[in-house]
């Protein structure tokens, strides 16, 4: 949406947002407006301005200038969103780019914790780390080449370490938040003077509090992690089934087990699609990055000749693909936690080549998926369900999708399902949407470099674009009536629909307390 002038109150506070951060990062311009009104799905109302403070100090001076001039503040993180989680509903309102709050204050390699920026990537923090041989016990999403630290202690995230530790937020120690008046709050045993940041459970857990809250409590500005030492060895096998509920079974067992670091898998047409025809120029680099990430020479080679021999064969086999990766402290107790997972998973699903677990191992943060490999928009939706539950779930979906396939087929929508896990008990299902339609400003600016030349933008689809919000709206009722949870909530997920009012009212009233004027992230959690 366009606007003319901000008017004599909004030329005010950008006088005072400039100079709380300096005329280089308050951004007023239409591009960064419009950019900061989008993520992965849709574009809503454009901000007055986007800022970029690079200090707690200078965030606490943004609230301030917002809270004196009514203005609210939508938090983002990495841009990596799909429920509303950062974009303004408002047109006075500001975007807060974290994108500047990036240093690693602390690692304390003795004491195993870290504490960074809310701004930093993932795959920045796991390099700083991996210098020192630690790791954070969650140490990223995926997504983790934008992803952010704070936004995943805000939104919720999993992959790397969820297997064994469960979400994001499983990682923190400790909070700096900035609340809504800009005063600065630190949650965990570093709170107090003379006392590190070594432990989260000293009393009620604020910092619990805090996460997962989709914004609506305050700024993070730095998060202590937990930390773990590097493992030695690790490896993925890999296990093609026909029947979902085998797979849920062997997911089960080995999930129970804590024997897997990450569980992930999807259904074997998508990922058929995604790799595309073999490219020799791009299976030679996955090749590289595979052996380059062995332990040694012969671990090296034994990766790579099992990789060339598998190739692509897996792709052909059965209706769904899941992986497992596996770790030891040394090459005997890697080898006796494959064969248990091996034994757990017994004849209910066929082993296969491990091509896509052996290079999420080598290369765990890939391109940002923003759109498909050929350019294709996408929606994931997702639910965690205990294992009891993932059947039913995906029997009722397979029922929907069904009964609109010639509406999908008309106008150009497909539906997938891929599913991971959270720590031993949750089973992460999720339906990935993908439609022909013309990108936004966001899928052009943020397309990763590997995919430029290769996903082309489509045209206009309305018709479709209005079936995917519609099939947005139906999958999340059905989740709901499968008792689902979720992360990354936002303003798209229903948490706080029937939920405890004693439960509510107590989350209520720590927003009034900690936002009395209800300025930050305003409509998130519902609340």
């Amino acid at each position: 949406m366009r606007r003319d002038s901000p008017g004599a109150d909004g030329a005010a506070l950008i006088d005072a947002l400039i100079e709380a951060v300096g005329p280089e990062h308050a951004a007023t311009s239409e591009e960064a407006r419009e950019l900061a009104s989008q993520d992965v799905y849709r574009s809503v109302e454009m901000p007055l301005a986007v800022v970029s403070p690079g200090s707690t100090q200078e965030v606490q001076a943004v609230l301030r200038a917002c809270h004196a001039h009514a203005t609210a503040t939508f938090v983002r993180g990495g841009g990596m969103s799909y429920t509303d989680a950062f974009l303004p509903d408002r047109e006075r309102s500001i975007v807060l780019d974290t994108g500047r709050l990036n240093a690693v204050r602390e690692i304390n390699a003795h004491d195993l914790y870290a504490t960074v920026e809310a701004g930093c990537t993932w795959s920045a923090v796991d390099a700083e780390l991996a210098e020192h041989g630690l790791r954070s016990v969650f140490w990223g999403p995926m997504s983790g080449r934008l992803s952010t630290v704070g936004g995943a202690m805000s939104q919720g995230a999993v992959t790397f370490g969820s297997g064994r530790h469960g979400p994001s937020v499983s990682a923190a120690l400790g909070l700096e938040v900035v609340l809504g008046d800009g005063s600065v709050l630190v949650t965990g045993s570093g709170g107090q003077p003379e006392h590190s940041s070594f432990f989260r459970e000293y009393g009620p857990d604020l910092t619990g509090l805090f996460c997962g809250d989709a914004g609506a409590l305050g700024v993070k500005t730095a998060v202590t992690l937990k930390l773990e030492p590097r493992p030695a060895a690790g490896e993925g096998l890999s296990f093609s089934f026909d029947d979902f509920s085998q797979l849920v079974e062997a997911t089960r067992r080995v999930s129970r087990s804590g024997l897997a670091t990450e569980v992930f898998g999807a259904e074997t047409e998508l990922i058929r699609q995604a790799a595309g025809r073999a490219e020799l120029k791009q299976d030679a680099r996955n090749l590289f990055t595979i052996m380059r990430a062995a332990s040694g020479p012969v671990q090296a080679l034994r990766k790579g000749l099992r990789v060339v021999m598998g190739g692509r064969r897996f792709l052909n086999a059965s209706k769904y693909l899941l992986n497992f990766l596996t770790e030891g402290a040394d090459a005997a107790e890697l080898r006796m936690n494959l064969r248990r997972i091996r034994r757990a998973v017994g004849d209910r699903g066929i082993e296969v080549a491990n091509t896509m677990a052996e290079y999420a191992r080598a290369a765990p943060f890939p391109a940002p998926m923003i759109v498909s490999p050929t350019g294709r928009r996408l929606l994931p939706l997702h639910a965690i369900v205990p294992f009891s539950g993932a059947v039913g779930l995906h029997e009722e979906y397979l029922q929907y999708v069904e009964g609109i396939r010639g509406e999908c087929e008309e106008k150009s929508v497909q539906a997938f399902v891929v599913y991971s896990t959270s720590a031993r008990a949750g089973f992460l299902w999720e339906v990935v949407i993908y439609w022909d339609d013309e990108w936004l400003s966001y899928h052009r600016r943020y397309l990763p470099e590997e995919m430029k030349g290769v996903a082309s933008e489509g045209r206009a689809n309305p018709e479709g674009r209005e079936l995917v919000e519609r099939m947005r709206v139906d999958l999340i009722e059905l989740m709901y009536r499968h008792g689902a949870v979720h992360l990354q909530i936002g303003r798209a997920y229903p948490y706080a629909r029937d939920r405890d009012p004693g439960a509510l009212e107590l989350l209520r009233s720590v927003k009034r307390q900690v936002d009395p004027s209800g300025l930050i992230n305003p409509g998130a959690l519902g609340i």
